[in-house]
C-alpha cells in the first residue's frame, strides 16, 4: 500500500463520552485509525469497548464527542455501504439458511459482487443449513462472512472469535490479514490478548471507560518491564544483584539467573560487567504482561 495512504486518517474518534444516568459508560475516548491499519481495542469485558464502538457508529447517541469516518461527520448511503460491522451479540433471521441470509444482506448493500462461497470454504461452513440449526460457533462464522463478503473499506469487529474453535480462530486471522492486504482498515475489539498481538499494529487500552494508552504495539512493549536470563562462569552473588536499580523477580540457579528490570538498564549493565558473563538473553514481554501492568 502507498505509504502516503497508510498515514491518512480514515477514522477519527474525539472525546467520545457516554453516561447511563450517573453511571459512566465511556469518558473522553480519543484515537485515530489510519488507512490500511489494524487497530486493536483491548480491555476486559465491561471496560467500555462495545459502548465505544456503538457510539462511534451512532447506534447509541454519545453525550458528547465526535467521530469522523472518511473525514466526514455524515456519510452517504454509498459510503456507509463501505463499512462493515460485526457486533458482539449478532442476531440473524433464524428461519433462513446461511445462503439466503447472506444473499439478502448483500442485496441490501446493493453489492455487485460478493465472496460468500470463498469465505464459507475458508471457515468450513455449510450454508445450506438453517440458522436456527447452527451452533454458536457456526453462527459466528456467518457474522464473519457478512463482515467481509463485500470487501469493505472499513471493518469493525466486536469480540469476533466468540465461540470459534482454535483452528477457526487461526483461519479468521488469515481472513483479517487477506482483507487488510487489499486495503481494508480494521478496528478489532477483543479481550483475547494474543489475538490483538498477532493482528494489530496499534492498540488502545481501555480501563473503566477511559482510554489509558493508545500507541504502536512495538512502542508499548518498549515501555514494559524487561526480563533477562544471564549465564555467568560461576554462581553470582545474590547480594550484588539485588542492589541493581529497578530489579525484581530475581531467581538464581547455579550459574544462571533470571530477573526483571523496570526503567533504565544502565545500572544492571554496570553491575553484571563485574562478573564474567557467558551469555545474556532478553526475554521479550508479551502483551498479556504489558496489559497487567496497566490493570
Amino acid at each position: 500500500m502507498n505509504s502516503n495512504l497508510k498515514n491518512k486518517k480514515i477514522v477519527e474518534v474525539t472525546n467520545l463520552t457516554k453516561f447511563y444516568g450517573k453511571n459512566k459508560g465511556i469518558n473522553k475516548i480519543s484515537f485515530d485509525i489510519n488507512q490500511g491499519e489494524i487497530y486493536g481495542l483491548m480491555g476486559p469485558n465491561g471496560a467500555g469497548k462495545t459502548t465505544t464502538i456503538r457510539s462511534m457508529l451512532n447506534l447509541i447517541s454519545p453525550d458528547s464527542g465526535s467521530t469522523k469516518i472518511f473525514g466526514k461527520d455524515n456519510l452517504s448511503q454509498n459510503e456507509k455501504a463501505n463499512i462493515s460491522y460485526l457486533p458482539g451479540e449478532y442476531e440473524m433471521y433464524s428461519n433462513l439458511n446461511g445462503n439466503q441470509y447472506l444473499s439478502y444482506i448483500s442485496n441490501l448493500r446493493n453489492a455487485k459482487q460478493n465472496n460468500i462461497q470463498k469465505l464459507a470454504e475458508q471457515l468450513d461452513l455449510d450454508l445450506n443449513k438453517k440458522i436456527n440449526e447452527l451452533s454458536k460457533g457456526n453462527k459466528q462464522k456467518i457474522g464473519i462472512i457478512q463482515t467481509f463478503m463485500n470487501n469493505p473499506m472499513i471493518a469493525i469487529l466486536d469480540e469476533p472469535t466468540t465461540g470459534l474453535d482454535p483452528l477457526k480462530q487461526h483461519e479468521f486471522q488469515n481472513i483479517i490479514k487477506e482483507h487488510n492486504k487489499l486495503g481494508c482498515s480494521i478496528l478489532l475489539s477483543s479481550h483475547i490478548l494474543n489475538e490483538i498481538e498477532d493482528l494489530c499494529e496499534k492498540v488502545g487500552v481501555i480501563k473503566d471507560g477511559e482510554l489509558i494508552a493508545s500507541e504502536n504495539i512495538a512502542e508499548l512493549k518498549n515501555k514494559s518491564i524487561k526480563k533477562y536470563e544471564i549465564t555467568f562462569d560461576q554462581k553470582p552473588l545474590k547480594s550484588k544483584l539485588t542492589k541493581i536499580k529497578g530489579i525484581s523477580n530475581l531467581k538464581i540457579k547455579d550459574k544462571n539467573c533470571t530477573f526483571s528490570i523496570k526503567g533504565n538498564v544502565d545500572d544492571m549493565i554496570k553491575t553484571i560487567s563485574k562478573f564474567t558473563v557467558i551469555n545474556i538473553r532478553v526475554l521479550e514481554s508479551d502483551l498479556e504482561e504489558i496489559f497487567l501492568t496497566y490493570y
